[in-house]
């Protein structure tokens, strides 16, 4: 493989701060709840539909930019789509009804969600198969402090201002992303702009969901995503009310979670693309999700400590690490010239599984956390089994 120039190093560091807008402005205002349902005199549940429009809004808004980047190169799109998001952001600051604030996080995530999918397809379209694994662990590892940082960075801002600076530090984030692209994303020379991307999105997507291994793939990478919002979802539950643990020890374990999820892309960037094929990897990860997983639901039926519990849910978020990039770098391989469109089906395919994924567990939960074991159990085994049907890899 060869190494990485300090040029592409620039790059990966651009499309980083692209990739962690989303997660960004998920987790920065989550602290703002129970504030944010007093001054709009709603309830928190309300509060919560927010989110949900924002989960809805990347979803559509990756099947727009993606096949726009295909047509129309890379940067303009996701400058415009930056712009979109700083526009939102702003007119957040200014909501008093909370209708407004769901139409707004909407076109948050749409404007957010532009550089997310083209991000990922300019990793497709510009390194070789070998340096495709590693940036996407890259990002990944990155990626994984989000859900670190965003809460701290919210809380802070919490201390001193009201919720909407929240708002406004995602702004200022949004301009960063817009003055990097700006400054130091250059067009591919190569970048796609054939009258069949311009005219034939439809087709392409025929095309996609017709190639067997960009399905499995996007299938192991929409369940290791369903994990860990599923894990992300119940954490609360789990961790303080069923486990009787403080809300400061719930953000340790929070963020020792995280930390195993970025340890597992980092392996993976390092270690183990030097010595297993990308399927291995997949093969190791579903094998050792599917044992912690297991020894979860006998810890919960047990009635075990909390913290055996959580050695287990550790061990299972780790490999979500691994399968992240790996699931990626495969699903988008062969599909260099539209990297765009699969990148946007792909990222659209995480969201819609973990929606029906949500409303499934939320459809057989009795308030038992061993339901959302179970499923974590399926979601693992399900991806084992779907990697024996892959190719090598």
């Amino acid at each position: 493989m060869k190494n990485l120039s300090a040029k592409h190093w620039l790059l990966v560091f651009v499309l980083a701060s692209l990739t962690a807008l989303g997660p960004l402005s998920i987790d920065m205002y989550l602290p703002a709840f129970p504030t944010l349902a007093d001054d709009l005199n709603t309830s928190i549940s309300n509060i919560q539909i927010s989110l949900s429009c924002f989960l809805g809004g990347l979803a559509v808004g990756q099947l727009f930019w993606g096949p726009l980047s295909d047509t129309y190169g890379s940067r303009k799109p996701i400058l415009i789509s930056l712009s979109l998001f700083m526009i939102a952001s702003y007119l957040c600051t200014t909501v008093e009804q909370i209708e407004y604030l769901w139409a707004l996080r909407f076109l948050q995530a749409l404007g957010s969600s532009g550089g997310l999918v083209i991000a990922r397809a300019i990793v497709n379209k510009r390194f070789d198969r070998e340096q495709t694994l590693k940036i996407y662990s890259i990002l990944a590892l990155i990626g994984g402090i989000a859900p670190i940082v965003g809460p701290i960075i919210g809380n802070e801002i919490l201390k001193s201002f009201t919720w909407n600076y929240l708002f406004l530090a995602m702004l200022f984030f949004g301009l960063i992303g817009f003055i990097m692209t700006a400054l130091f994303l250059q067009e591919h020379p190569e970048a796609v702009r054939s009258e069949n991307t311009k005219t034939a999105h439809l087709a392409i997507y025929r095309q996609l969901f017709q190639h067997r291994s960009f399905l499995i793939y996007t299938i192991i990478g929409s369940l290791a995503f369903s994990s860990l919002m599923l894990y992300i979802s119940n954490a609360p539950i789990l961790i303080m009310e069923a486990g009787g643990l403080s809300g400061d020890a719930f953000s340790v374990v929070f963020g020792i979670n995280s930390i195993g999820l970025m340890l597992g892309s980092f392996l993976t960037s390092t270690v183990l693309q030097k010595r297993l094929s990308p399927k291995r990897i997949i093969f190791i990860a579903a094998t050792i999700q599917v044992g912690c997983a297991s020894l979860l639901i006998l810890f919960l039926q047990m009635n075990f400590s909390i913290y055996n519990q959580l050695i287990a849910l550790f061990f299972f978020i780790v490999p979500l690490g691994m399968l992240f990039p790996t699931a990626t770098a495969l699903a988008l391989r062969p599909f260099k010239e539209t990297s765009g469109t699969a990148s946007a089906l792909y990222g659209a395919s995480q969201l819609a599984f973990t929606f029906f994924t949500s409303l499934l567990i939320n459809h057989f939960s009795n308030g038992s956390m061993i339901v959302m074991a179970v499923a974590l159990l399926a979601c693992a085994t399900i991806s084992f089994i779907a990697n024996k049907f892959t190719d090598p890899s």
